[in-house]
């Protein structure tokens, strides 16, 4: 045995931590956002509520007014009924994440020998797993997998024949999708058409309460402000979530956000459901019934994205960073 060859076999290598390192998750400010429950109940939004059932989830929508006009000695009061209320239907969303401890890797990842933690590292895994899966599939359109979330492409998707919500454009015209195409830089002059489109009435609430961006647009959004303007969120910078603010509100980059894009979004308008029986279930180490010193464990997520005014939010597109 050569020298090099013997001190491998008897010198330990040199370990940062007992910790492995994480090279793969992003962090997602939507679902954080959606789902951060108390951290958050003091501030911009509120977390999702849980639901214990049913075939899907319903939001009621008033979305005309009844009849009315000037009133005088000869007025004719219309008798005819009108319609003022529908409903959209949002059918349920199911993530899962899983992993197995086999016979192998109890055997030796045991005892002194035993560097990380295998069990509680892969339980931490599973957990972050299921929230990357959903952390990309919020930002898409739910296509043809009838368990994903419908998100966010869904919500703007312009086809005015394609169902939101079980209901299509071309049917009730105040469920269009709000989105911007044009191409120019991110500037102040740019967000004010954003905040514009996507309001539904003057009031604070009923506004956006977040724009979503990539890195790009942010930074170049933030140099377009006087420094002594600069102002952040600090509850998501605590987070661990740098953002600058627009009229008060932050202006957040989000790693699974599509280049050129911003969204701008009402969370009172958009929320995550999630079933009671089904709110990222804690994961359990079983026992395989045929393969005894096989151990699988899993978390389960039931829910949806839904939606209560389309009108509230609205995306630019094609946008670029200022030169």
């Amino acid at each position: 045995m050569s020298l090099d060859a013997q001190l491998d076999v008897i010198t330990e290598d040199w370990i940062e931590s007992n910790r492995p390192e994480d090279i793969v998750f992003q962090d997602n400010v939507l679902l954080y956002m959606l789902m951060a429950g108390k951290k958050f109940q003091d501030t911009m939004v509120q977390p999702g509520e849980t639901v214990d059932g049913g075939k899907k989830l319903k939001v009621f929508l008033e979305y005309a007014k009844s009849h009315t006009g000037t009133y005088g000695n000869t007025t004719k009061i219309p008798q005819s009924k009108k319609e003022i209320l529908n409903a959209c239907l949002f059918g349920w969303a199911g993530y899962y994440g899983s992993n197995t401890i086999d016979l192998e890797d109890q055997i030796q990842n045991n005892g002194k020998a035993a560097l990380i933690d295998l069990a509680h590292s892969i339980l931490r895994n599973v957990h972050k797993s299921i929230r990357d899966q959903m952390g990309d599939d919020v930002y898409s359109a739910r296509g043809d997998d009838p368990k994903a979330f419908i998100g966010l492409g869904d919500l703007f998707n312009t086809d005015t024949s394609a169902a939101y919500g079980s209901i299509k454009e071309a049917d009730m015209a105040d469920w269009k999708a709000s989105v911007i195409t044009d191409a120019m830089a991110i500037s102040f002059k740019v967000m004010q058409k954003i905040r514009r489109t996507a309001k539904i009435g003057q009031s604070r609430d009923a506004k956006p309460n977040i724009y979503i961006t990539t890195d790009v647009l942010k930074d170049g959004f933030e140099r377009t402000l006087h420094t002594q303007a600069r102002y952040s969120n600090t509850k998501l910078v605590d987070a661990g979530f740098d953002n600058v603010l627009f009229g008060g509100v932050p202006v957040v980059a989000d790693d699974k956000q599509s280049d050129g894009v911003m969204d701008a979004l009402n969370l009172r308008h958009l929320k995550a459901k999630t079933h009671t029986k089904w709110p990222f279930t804690t994961p359990k180490w079983e026992y395989s019934k045929d393969q005894p010193d096989t151990l699988t464990a899993n978390t389960r997520w039931i829910g949806q994205l839904i939606c209560s005014n389309r009108k509230a939010h609205c995306r630019h597109t094609n946008l670029e960073e200022p030169s």
